[in-house]
């Protein structure tokens, strides 16, 4: 009897375990995430027509981070700064940035402070305009500094050259 009870207890405990360790990257609704995408796309050709790129440097404690911001954009309307964790989307966050820098100024400087970062071998960062017009985003491996350029989809950047010559 003690065989059959040990694998019940077993079974049991690990229900727990991997319903605690849970993550987010299964979607249910591929229909409506491809929709999702195609939205997000038009967004990366309007920062390439505007040729927006930002640049990030998060503080050394991970909890701040001055945003550079150039191109084409509307300096009154808001930015958002995303902290993206690559598995678990409870440890995302979404700061407003706030402008350091006077209007018109080429780059512009926001600051951003946010709950410290938990741990993870690299981050998706982005930062997107209020109205959800356009947005430059990319992947932030930690271990090579505090400092991430954000660009414009890639594809998108060569696909853009192209029809402009």
């Amino acid at each position: 009897m003690a065989g059959p009870i040990f694998v019940v207890l077993a079974s049991v405990s690990m229900f727990f375990v991997a319903k605690a360790s849970m993550t987010d990257l299964v979607s249910d609704d591929y229909y409506k995430d491809g929709k999702h995408i195609e939205i997000q796309l038009h967004r990366d050709e309007e920062a390439v027509k505007r040729h927006i790129r930002a640049q990030v440097l998060v503080s050394p404690d991970m909890n701040a981070a001055k945003v550079f911001v150039s191109g084409d954009f509307d300096s009154k309307q808001p930015l958002n700064l995303l902290m993206m964790h690559p598995a678990k989307k409870a440890d995302d966050q979404t700061i407003a940035l706030k402008a350091v820098s006077p209007e018109g100024s080429v780059p512009m400087e926001y600051e951003a402070v946010f709950k410290p970062l938990a741990h993870a071998n690299h981050w998706y960062v982005r930062v997107e305009d209020g109205a959800g017009v356009w947005r430059v985003e990319n992947k932030w491996i930690v271990s090579q500094g505090n400092a991430v350029n954000l660009t414009p989809m890639d594809k998108l950047l060569g696909h853009a050259a192209s029809q402009t010559e």
